[in-house]
């Protein structure tokens, strides 16, 4: 099976009001670290307060990998994080360049 696009890995630590990675993205799989309690991660569209994409519970102390299937998620105004009660999260996306991504691919 022969890769889509470039994936690009943006680590998210904190709760932010503003978006994670700019309009318009696709989630193609998340990467999650929990904490010493069962934790919550909720990813939005539009703002923190728009509408829920996905959501995901990571069990005390565990790390879970989801990968989405086809094109993934399509977040068209950004992705925005509400919940956020676990260590940290990697968003796998197709977009490759804009603010806050982290690394290069070329």
């Amino acid at each position: 099976m022969a890769a889509k696009a470039d994936i690009q890995a943006t680590i998210v630590t904190a709760t932010t009001v503003n978006a994670i990675i700019a309009q318009p993205v696709r989630l193609k799989g998340i990467i999650l670290a929990g904490l010493a309690t069962s934790g919550t991660v909720q990813l939005k569209t539009t703002s923190a307060t728009g509408t829920t994409l996905f959501e995901a519970d990571v069990p005390a102390g565990d790390i879970t990998s989801l990968n989405i299937p086809e094109d993934g998620i399509l977040f068209p105004y950004g992705v925005y994080v509400s919940t956020f009660t676990v260590a940290k999260a990697t968003l796998l996306t197709d977009k490759y360049s804009g603010p806050n991504l982290t690394g290069q691919n070329g």
